[in-house]
């Protein structure tokens, strides 16, 4: 395919339009992933996640250009919420990233979230693929930003960066967001607010009460807007990543990340199938409406349909 041998030679116009057929569903854009595939894998894959206002895309923009000056490759791929009229990214990457996106060598691409669970699109993966393929060293994924949820991101990169700013809330909403035990990298970004000391010792705390692994994250202070933090921020993911490898952790990290996005994918899939089927087959709209009419009870109901969509099971 004329489009593979583009995108192997570096040409980001090709990576463009691939990304644009994988998020639109194409059977060519899947037929192109696997041919690709044999070049994937190369990329340290770096999710960064936090609430939204957080400083996410101001932070990674200072860190594509720390990256660059190392003479890396970057990708950036922005989760931004869907637009209910366009069902495409509701939010321009070039809006946010306006010093990343002068750079030769930096690739910026906004991704709609779709509403996939878990703060990542389903065509985040094939776009990570077609970044490595293209050439790039490092690859930045922001997610969507919508805490709790936000889990699926650890499962498409190697180190995590979860941030917070010194008024994310009281000790309760720490806990409850489980951002902490999600990161390998803590930051508290905006750290010239008042209140960083304390937000600082409280969240330092959280950290140093899990002795279980043998990495323990780093709690950098950063002011993105200001560029301050930011060596210390590109030094701690560099780490993390040496610590995988002479761990001999990456590749058995990835695997197990790789097999919980299948399964991941795959509930997702068998859901499609099932609904659309749904919509064509007379006895599953007939359960559901024996249910309305309550001649059935709930998980009658669900036992009759789920033998109905997979009659072998």
């Amino acid at each position: 395919m004329e489009i593979i041998e583009k995108i192997l030679s570096g040409n980001e116009a090709s990576a463009a339009r691939l990304i644009s057929l994988i998020e639109e569903g194409k059977e060519e854009g899947y037929r192109a992933i696997s041919l690709l595939f044999p070049y994937t894998g190369g990329a340290h894959k770096i999710g960064i996640t936090g609430a939204p206002g957080s400083g996410k895309s101001t932070l990674i923009d200072k860190m594509a250009l720390k990256y660059s000056e190392k003479g890396k490759k970057i990708g950036i791929i922005a989760i931004d919420p869907t637009s209910s009229k366009t069902k495409g990214a509701l939010l321009g990457d070039r809006l946010r990233m306006r010093d990343a996106e002068n750079i030769e060598g930096i690739f910026i691409r906004s991704m709609a979230h779709r509403g996939y669970p878990g703060g990542i699109a389903r065509a985040t993966v094939g776009a990570i693929y077609v970044l490595e393929a293209l050439g790039k060293n490092i690859i930045l994924i922001e997610s969507v930003g919508i805490g709790q949820t936000d889990i699926n991101i650890s499962s498409v990169c190697d180190t995590l960066i979860t941030i917070f700013t010194p008024d994310y809330g009281d000790e309760i909403q720490l806990m409850k967001a489980g951002m902490i035990e999600l990161g390998d990298v803590i930051v508290l970004n905006k750290s010239d607010m008042s209140g960083a000391q304390e937000a600082m010792q409280e969240i330092s705390a959280h950290i140093n009460s899990d002795n279980k692994n043998t990495w323990k994250p780093p709690l950098i202070m950063t002011q993105a807007q200001k560029g301050t933090g930011l060596d210390e921020l590109v030094n701690a993911t560099e780490k993390h990543l040496k610590h995988l490898k002479e761990e001999n952790l990456l590749d058995k990290t990835r695997s197990e990340k790789i097999k919980k996005l299948m399964f991941s994918f795959l509930k997702e899939e068998i859901w499609t199938k099932a609904m659309d089927k749904w919509d064509q087959d007379h006895e599953l709209t007939g359960i559901l409406e024996m249910l309305e009419r309550k001649e059935v009870d709930l998980y009658r109901a669900v036992s009759k349909a789920s033998s109905l969509i997979f009659p072998d099971c």
